[in-house]
């Protein structure tokens, strides 16, 4: 190649390269943009799960806001246009920067006087500066997508991925049952959403245990009741437990209690919530504080046969024997927690092992049994052509006083009233026979305290509790201890023989006739017994263990139409049995345990267009999610916190004594506000006193400063996002503490002629726009 032919190569070479270097400089930029814009979106999706997992709950899902989102009402909208740095509708550098330090100092420290707690770890919060970044990030950006993507995944898997599955092939408007592909996730009371065409889910909730009531009934009047106010049955003890008997032989009939709300009831509610509905029957007359209110229906959110297994269920068995044949027929769907099965027959003759152990009368109201412990409160069982119902296991009211081994043969009980020599008892699972009474339940007392005079008392002398006696008007005083004694004592004894140690405690004072006596020591009973009778097995068993009076069970007769009739002993004892189809609609086969609570199939009773949602059709298929429940009464922030520190690290706050208020001062309101804005009315006045009458009206807690300058009131010097005030001569204000939400300050100062600055120096308020400029003429 000549000379020139490779002048004119090394030409086109360098010609090619401006060419290719011009082009990467323009194009580098968007490759920049691109790579950015790709690092701010991976670290956005982080911020979206630790914004699912902890912040969701307050300010909604895509943080729309609690209002808007179903959650805390007080929680603002995180997803505004002026935190991603818009300003009147055009991305603002210096906003987005303002805005992005906001967020990060709200995240790290909370905010004093609201619920938004400090989060940052370095003040004592659980996020890392890395997750704090990733969530200020995910806010700014405004990804809320992805936020809402993660609350979907959280919350499909807490249903099981759970999808609407109606018989009709859809859920109308007004529909209050839904029935889910598997009802095995769903719990009481829970909060689920189900996606509509629109941009917002319904949300419903699934009913709790709750009795539907009349309001205001006897001439009450319906009022609201917090959680946790104890429900009164009106006139009636509580079923199973005696009303206590006074030391006059008066039954106190005042009322019972019957369970306690366990959520707040407002004045204009048509039900309540309890815990437990099994007590209640439709027709109840309930007291609730000053209310008088009549159940009308009794309801709960998943459909119950109320029934349960008796027994543990494999794999593989086709037939499950359950406590009861009510709500349930041959085709009936139910399902024991996630498996879901068709009944395909239904039997009365499930054989449950157990026998009578002695002949029953039809009087009689206790039976005793082969097995008492087979049998649980609530089964019904046929015997011949009756059916039973077990009440539940007779209990002797007493109580081992220290746990035994296998080889003891002495029992210390509680005491020995209902226990004679010669009768069977049971603990746990063992029976054991009564040899002898080798001693009662003793105390031993000091004699005639508070002035009383140690006397005589005779076998079967109460033993009352040394309580005050009512004043006049009030109801009688329940000083029962339950207890006896159990022989004479004469005056100078000092050891009573008692029934039982039960309400009897050392220290305490009690009362026998008219003479109050000091329990200075108790001794139980001890009992010589026989282990292991009838076939059961030898154990240990634990102090306080109940003593049951043998297999005998206190039972309801000639339930469900059946009639009372004679039994004998060896008679066998069936239960209901079901033969079922099992893995039914796709569930999975599992094992249950006894006394697994059987429901009807899969449907859910839920209350629609919950939390500010609006009911609507859904089609069959679409996901039903659970949605977590805003938080009921959320801690507040009670600061301070570092989000308002008053003055600069390294300076002292003002002290000093308050002053004293001068007459005919000049009055200016100042109102702190929503839009991180000062006003003054009016925002000048003459030289000599003022009051600034200042109103905290946002949604954060303020200062109040007033700085005398002659710079602009946006341009005062900024350091570590606050006024640095060492610049300025302190004039007014306030600093420490701060100012809560709704609060007010009067704060008096002497001005003279000139421009001031008024502002609030929590850091980033100032930034945002928290200044107005103040004349005194």
């Amino acid at each position: 190649m000549n000379t020139g032919k490779q002048i004119n190569a090394m030409v086109l070479v360098l010609f090619l390269t401006l060419i290719a270097v011009g082009a990467y400089t323009i194009w580098d930029p968007f490759r920049s943009d691109d790579a950015l814009s790709v690092q701010n979106e991976e670290t956005a999706m982080f911020g979206a799960e630790t914004f699912a997992m902890n912040c969701r709950l307050c300010h909604g899902d895509r943080g729309e806001g609690g209002q808007f989102g179903g959650r805390l009402a007080a929680a603002p909208a995180l997803d505004r246009p002026e935190l991603q740095g818009i300003v009147d509708g055009a991305f603002n550098r210096a906003a987005f920067d303002i805005n992005y330090r906001l967020v990060t100092n709200t995240i790290m420290c909370g905010r004093a006087g609201t619920s938004m707690p400090t989060w940052g770890e370095s003040q004592g919060g659980t996020l890392s500066d890395e997750q704090i970044r990733q969530l200020v990030v995910l806010i700014t950006e405004g990804h809320w997508e992805l936020a809402q993507e993660h609350a979907d995944d959280l919350d499909a898997i807490a249903t099981n991925h759970a999808t609407l599955q109606m018989a009709a092939g859809s859920l109308s408007s007004d529909a209050t049952t839904i029935t889910v592909s598997n009802a095995g996730p769903f719990t009481l009371g829970q909060y689920i959403r189900i996606p509509t065409t629109g941009a917002e889910d319904e949300r419903m909730r699934v009913l709790p245990s709750q009795l539907e009531i009349e309001r205001g009934v006897n001439g009450t009047e319906a009022a609201d009741h917090a959680t946790g106010v104890t429900i009164l049955r009106d006139g009636a003890p509580v079923l199973g437990r005696p009303s206590p008997v006074l030391s006059n032989g008066a039954l106190v009939l005042e009322d019972g209690p019957a369970a306690t709300l366990s959520e707040r009831a407002a004045a204009g509610a048509t039900a309540i919530a309890v815990g437990d509905t099994s007590t209640f029957s439709i027709g109840d007359v309930l007291q609730i504080e000053d209310e008088t209110v009549r159940v009308t229906r009794i309801s709960r959110g998943i459909p119950t046969t109320g029934l349960v297994l008796a027994k543990d269920v494999g794999r593989t068995p086709s037939t499950v024997l359950v406590s009861g044949a009510q709500s349930i027929s041959e085709g009936t769907f139910i399902r024991l927690e996630s498996e879901l099965m068709t009944v395909a027959a239904v039997r009365n003759d499930g054989a449950t092992g157990v026998t009578l152990d002695a002949d029953v009368s039809p009087a009689a109201t206790g039976i005793s049994v082969s097995k008492a412990t087979f049998l649980s409160p609530g089964y019904q069982v046929r015997i011949g052509d009756e059916v039973i119902e077990i009440v539940g296991a007779i209990d002797t009211k007493q109580t081992l006083a220290d746990a035994i081994g296998t080889a003891q043969t002495t029992l210390s009980l509680s005491g020995t009233d209902n226990i004679e020599e010669g009768i069977i008892v049971r603990l746990d699972d063992e029976l054991f026979r009564v040899r002898r009474i080798v001693q009662p339940a003793r105390v031993q007392i000091e004699r005639g305290v508070d002035g009383t005079q140690a006397a005589s008392h005779t076998s079967g002398t109460a033993v009352l509790k040394a309580v005050a006696p009512p004043a006049e008007g009030e109801p009688p005083v329940d000083d029962s201890t339950g207890q006896t004694l159990l022989s004479t004592v004469t005056a100078d004894g000092t050891t009573l023989d008692v029934t039982g140690t039960a309400g009897l405690a050392a220290g305490q004072s009690y009362k026998l006739d008219g003479e109050t006596v000091t329990i200075t020591s108790v001794e139980p009973a001890l009992v010589k017994v026989e282990r292991a009778v009838g076939g059961t097995k030898k154990a240990a068993h634990s102090r306080r263990a109940t003593v049951y009076d043998g297999n005998r069970l206190a039972v309801e007769r000639g339930v469900n139409g059946s009639t009372v009739s004679v039994h004998s002993a060896d008679d066998a004892l069936y239960m209901t049995a079901l033969k079922v189809d099992r893995e039914q609609a796709g569930s999975k086969v599992a094992e249950h345990a006894r006394n697994t609570e059987i429901f009807l199939g899969n449907e859910l009773n839920v209350a629609r267009a919950v939390l500010g949602s609006t009911a609507a059709d859904h089609l069959n298929g679409v996901p039903v999610r659970s949605f977590p429940a805003p938080p009921d009464s959320p801690a507040t922030n009670l600061g301070p916190t570092c989000s308002q520190r008053a003055v600069q690290p390294g300076q002292t706050p003002p002290t000093g004594p308050t002053p004293t208020i001068p007459a005919n001062a000049t009055q200016i309101g100042i109102s702190l506000t929503v839009d991180f804005t000062i006003e003054a009315d009016p925002a000048s006045g003459p030289v000599g006193d003022f009051v600034f009458d200042v109103a905290n009206d946002g949604n954060a807690p303020h200062n109040f400063r007033i700085i005398k300058s002659d710079l602009a009131p946006d341009a005062l010097p900024v350091s570590n996002s606050a006024v640095d005030e060492s610049q300025f001569d302190f004039v007014g204000g306030f600093s420490v503490p701060a100012l809560q939400i709704g609060e007010t300050k009067v704060v008096p100062a002497n001005l003279v002629a000139g421009n001031y600055v008024l502002i609030c120096n929590v850091p980033t308020h100032y930034e945002l726009g928290m200044y107005l400029g103040f004349t005194v003429q």
